[in-house]
């Protein structure tokens, strides 16, 4: 019996404002299922979006709308339960100017989306639900747990999961995140690293699986041991077959997503994944 590696797909992206409002898109290649177009005052809860969006951890302080005030800094503080751990505290204060190295979470309010695009409203035009953005501030993307929007997380595609068969595992390979354009860093400023995982397609070899996973910085190697890992696994001898590497979404904390720092996770190009 061959061995299987199983990844499940949970979006994640981080990139820096560089004093714009709006992010880089995302993709099918850096967030997995881009999240479909929306506006402002559509009146969807965050669940039905789908995503939870951070601003801030720049040097210098920003300025938040009224509505956002309320909400707590979530640099050092959880929102849904899950990485960083600890209580999400309050902002040290209540008025409108944050201080540097905060992180707020955006209301669904707080901004559209146009092909992948989010463009973050500005304070002088939603004085309630607007974001001033700092140069040095980072915009964080991620999907939200407890997403109820189906098309992003939940309705059955190829990007959404991959089973690969380890006989047809090719290697790893870094991603950059180290550029403006993704840097790569988590709620609590740890910072991030990328690495594409290549697979034989299974269409007969004609085209590449790939699986872009985000983790902890300088886990590349662990990522390549790891591989190397299941490939050799007994698995297959016990009759076990399929290892579990990243099952985010779903609440699986395997033993993978620990030891990595995994925190993202995206097919791509992934034809026929078994």
């Amino acid at each position: 019996m061959d061995n299987y590696v199983y990844f499940r797909k949970r979006g994640f992206f981080s990139s820096l404002s560089n004093g714009n409002q709006n992010t880089d898109a995302l993709t099918t290649t850096n967030f997995g299922i881009v999240p479909g177009n929306r506006a402002f005052n559509d009146g969807l809860a965050e669940a039905a979006v789908g995503i939870e969006v951070f601003v801030g951890g720049g040097a210098a302080d920003d300025t938040r709308g009224t509505a956002l005030i309320s909400l707590l800094d979530h640099r050092n503080g959880v929102s849904t339960g899950d990485s960083p751990v600890g209580a999400t505290p309050a902002f040290a204060s209540t008025t409108s100017t944050s201080v540097a190295g905060q992180r707020t979470k955006l209301v669904p309010a707080s901004y559209v989306i146009a092909s992948g695009v989010l463009q973050i409203r500005n304070l002088s035009t939603d004085t309630a639900n607007g974001y001033l953005l700092d140069a040095a501030d980072q915009i964080i993307v991620r999907e939200a747990l407890t997403s109820t929007n189906d098309a992003l997380t939940d309705v059955p595609a190829i990007n959404q999961a991959g089973c690969f068969n380890m006989k047809n595992y090719i290697g790893c390979d870094p991603v950059d995140t180290g550029s403006a354009a993704l840097i790569g860093v988590d709620l609590d400023g740890t910072l991030l690293d990328a690495t594409l995982i290549s697979f034989k397609g299974a269409d007969n070899g004609a085209t590449t699986d790939t699986v872009r996973i985000t983790h902890a910085a300088n886990k590349f190697k662990d990522v390549c041991i790891a591989m190397e890992e299941i490939a050799n696994s007994t698995n297959r001898i016990n009759g076990k077959g399929m290892i579990t590497f990243t099952d985010l979404i779903g609440g699986a904390n395997t033993k993978y997503e620990q030891e990595l720092g995994i925190v993202g996770c995206s097919m791509i190009n992934t034809v026929c994944a078994v």
